[in-house]
């Protein structure tokens, strides 16, 4: 093979890395370039997994860019409404405040929507005059427009930070059970209204390496899940107990629960379960779940019950 042949070649290579090995196997004049009838066996391999290795590369590359586009879409997608919301009671909020419109009896918002509740909208009766009940029922539909676009936002940030690793885990051997009823307060007020009630259920005070404040922001999304999607006068319990190799975490609700072979699908972002309904929800509080759980070297894991769902937290002991 002359010199030019060779250069050819070459370049043909660097265009198509896949065509190395092929070249390698059928082409044995290009061994002899260095005085061997063929190359090594072991530099033919070496070629062979650089090969492998970049075409894992360049999937995993084309997965995260797809994913990206996702989180993109998702992200517009889910603001889109609270935002279209607040534009919308914002102006008849200002209409409502204008010399014209306080002049006109029964004012202007008979059988405009409000917040949304449960993923529909309920509409209000018409406004006193004056527009007092309809200025009310405006600032109430921002109200909860603005609560729902910063839990959003909150949501995303965590998210990736726990994406790009800037999360830092520190643990230390805490008590669970602390960790457990600083998290279980944070839901109080929203279980009570509903009267939920919560009990712990631990023989003795577990320790486990772990980060409270992380941990209890997992146990708190557990948590505010069950009460979520439980009915009235239910309890959830937590149960902490601790073996040779694990420490768990289990909270256990009567609620909604989940479908057959749904158990791994939940803790995806975004994804809700078909038993949801018109529940208002995300689908990242179960993600954020699982991704802490694996900074902290564990696992979770969902059980479906007769009526209700389980879900542990396992830490390594």
């Amino acid at each position: 093979m002359s010199l030019k042949m060779y250069s050819a070649w070459d370049t043909h290579w660097e265009n198509d890395y896949v065509s190395m090995e092929t070249a390698i196997l059928f082409y044995p004049p290009f061994g002899r370039l260095h005085g061997h009838p063929y190359l090594p066996a072991k530099i033919k391999h070496q070629i062979v997994r650089l090969s492998e290795t970049i075409r894992g590369r360049e999937a995993r590359m084309r997965r995260e860019r797809d994913q990206t586009r996702e989180l993109i879409a998702e992200i517009a997608h889910q603001m889109r409404t609270p935002l279209a919301n607040m534009e919308s009671y914002t102006e008849l909020l200002v209409y409502q405040l204008s010399p014209t419109s306080a002049a006109q009896p029964g004012g202007s918002l008979e059988g405009v929507p409000t917040a949304q509740s449960g993923g529909s909208l309920e509409r209000v009766p018409a406004a006193q005059p004056g527009g007092s009940l309809a200025i009310e029922s405006c600032i109430l539909a921002l109200q909860a427009s603005e609560e729902k676009l910063r839990f959003l936002t909150e949501s995303f940030i965590k998210m990736a930070r726990l994406q790009n690793h800037l999360i830092q885990i520190r643990k230390n051997l805490e008590s669970l059970n602390a960790t457990a009823v600083s998290a279980a307060g944070m839901v109080r007020k929203t279980a009570e209204e509903k009267k939920i009630d919560i009990k712990l259920e631990a023989e003795e005070e577990i320790l486990a390496y772990h980060d409270p404040n992380w941990l209890g922001e997992a146990v708190y999304n557990l948590l505010d899940n069950s009460v979520k999607y439980s009915p009235e006068h239910t309890v959830i319990i937590i149960q902490i107990q601790k073996n040779e190799m694990y420490a768990q975490i289990k909270i256990s609700d009567a609620g909604i629960g989940i479908q057959e072979n749904e158990e791994a699908k939940i803790f995806q972002r975004f994804y809700r379960g078909a038993n949801v309904g018109r529940q208002p929800g995300f689908g990242l509080g179960l993600y954020l779940v699982r991704e802490i759980v694996l900074l902290h070297g564990g696992f979770v894991k969902a059980q479906r019950r007769e009526k209700g769902l389980s879900i542990s937290i396992f830490l390594p002991v």
